[in-house]
């Protein structure tokens, strides 16, 4: 949904909305590549991310664009006010404690998880274009923000953990946020690793 990429590409730009830090993060589903063009970033994992989701926000369906919130609220990815006044209402998460040593193809990550909550890494490419064959957006060139390339579990819950996360170097505009998740998944710290 190109209105939904522009309003993540202005978030992930400044930083902010309503007042509160984010750190926004693009998980491209799969569901879409039957129409006769595949997204190069889209994984089923993704897919089955947004539906632990649906389940847990007790919604019946996944769909594009989505935006969820903090792991507690869901919402169309390109309701720019509804997104502001979610994030304005969202509680708070705490700033997770993490260090990060990055590398030219890794980063290396150490946490400690909340006694409640897993604590992941989310290693993400920035500014990524890409042309659109088929499909809706058959013909368009779009260029995608925060594209989330790896996900992986740090550290347990009440557990301290390390955890080496290679990328490959060519990629561009390499990111990292870590975030402490519940079973419910709702997340309660976080922090972005520079």
């Amino acid at each position: 949904c190109p209105p939904a990429d522009r309003y993540l590409s202005k978030l992930a730009a400044a930083g902010e909305v309503a007042g509160r830090s984010v750190a926004p993060l693009s998980f491209h589903v799969d569901y879409w590549n039957d129409l006769g063009w595949t997204d190069p970033y889209s994984l089923p994992a993704w897919t089955e991310r947004q539906r632990q989701y649906a389940q847990a926000l007790g919604d019946d369906r996944v769909y594009t664009p989505e935006v969820v919130v903090g792991g507690a609220v869901g919402m169309v990815g390109s309701h720019t006010g509804k997104i502001v006044d979610a994030v304005g209402k969202a509680a708070r998460p705490s700033l997770l404690p993490a260090t990060a040593t990055w590398g030219k193809d890794h980063v290396e990550v150490t946490a400690t998880a909340p006694g409640d909550a897993d604590v992941v890494i989310a290693l993400w490419e920035d500014a990524k274009t890409v042309r659109v064959t088929r499909g809706e957006n058959s013909g368009s060139t779009l260029t995608n923000h925060r594209i989330v390339r790896r996900l992986d579990r740090v550290a347990g819950a009440g557990q301290k953990g390390t955890k080496k996360v290679m990328f490959d170097p060519a990629w561009k505009g390499v990111g990292a946020v870590v975030f402490a998740q519940r079973r419910d998944k709702r997340i309660t710290a976080s922090a972005l690793l520079r």
